[in-house]
């Protein structure tokens, strides 16, 4: 335990027997899909004195929003309890940023995607998640754990680029996000294979190394004319790897250089790798 006169304000919690007909998931601040296996293969062997206590903030509204416990919520409906009331800590007066900091800080140690913290960062307003979000708005996509037309999924690619760029006064360094988001965007349209995570980071990472350097509307037209498209760049750099070795970002990046430069009589850049199989 620790002493309260050495923490952060905080918001007072209590042991209260809350209906199961309240508690809910509001997926906007806990991010983390229920896992439907976990609960099925566990409801013949249900034991709900080994429940535990769910984590939830009272709103409003009168309802409870679920932030850590959602798959032994769902456990006692399926088996048979949801008219009951059971155990939870509820915290009282709390904002939807200040719910999705807590989800995080609960869940920080658990097998929560990459995707779902970072959707429950934009929640908590993490600038640089938020900062992350208006770009790929700004530039036609969305944010989307389910592949398809104008959805990314890759949001550590996207947070690398934006962390390879110079921050400004205030903080912002999209500029080479946004260059890399209008690049693809420009090359391949709003498809699934724009999305691909080793294109978006290694495009990004051939901007920010060129930066100054780089006609950008060109590497987006020469992307474009690529046979293949970019599964044509991604298929290339699949050879390139089994025959140069290094790693899979290294082989993109050196993919989209040679294409940047093919038939270029000024201007073309250094090899992305002088020697083979380092980066």
């Amino acid at each position: 335990m620790v002493s309260p006169d050495t923490t952060a304000d905080q918001h007072a919690s209590s042991i209260e027997w809350v209906a199961l007909k309240d508690v809910f998931t509001d997926h906007d601040v806990n991010t983390r899909p229920i896992d439907f296996t976990w609960v099925e293969r566990r409801v013949s062997v249900f034991d709900p004195d080994k429940l535990g206590v769910p984590v939830v903030s009272k709103r409003p509204d009168g309802r409870y929003a679920c932030l850590d416990g959602q798959n032994r919520v769902e456990l006692c409906r399926r088996a048979g309890y949801g008219d009951s009331k059971i155990e939870c800590q509820v915290f009282h007066g709390l904002t939807t940023a200040e719910e999705a900091s807590l989800f995080l800080g609960r869940n920080d140690s658990r097998q929560v995607g990459t995707f779902h913290k970072f959707a429950a960062r934009i929640t908590a307003g993490d600038p640089d998640a938020v900062y992350i979000a208006a770009l790929v708005q700004r530039a036609g996509w969305e944010l989307s754990f389910a592949p398809g037309e104008k959805k990314i999924a890759a949001v550590g690619a996207l947070e690398a680029v934006w962390k390879s760029g110079r921050p400004d006064e205030v903080g912002w360094r999209g500029a080479f996000l946004e260059a890399t988001l209008n690049i693809v965007t420009e090359a391949w349209g709003h498809s699934a294979d724009a999305a691909n995570g080793h294109l978006l980071r290694s495009v990004g990472a051939v901007i920010a190394r060129h930066d100054g350097i780089l006609d950008k509307a060109a590497l987006a037209r020469k992307l474009a004319q690529h046979r293949g498209g970019a599964i044509g760049v991604l298929s290339d750099a699949k050879g390139l790897y089994g025959y140069a070795g290094g790693t899979v970002g290294a082989c993109v990046a050196e993919t989209v250089v040679r294409i940047y430069n093919s038939h270029r009589r000024a201007g073309a850049l250094p090899p992305w790798r002088q020697d083979r199989g380092t980066d």
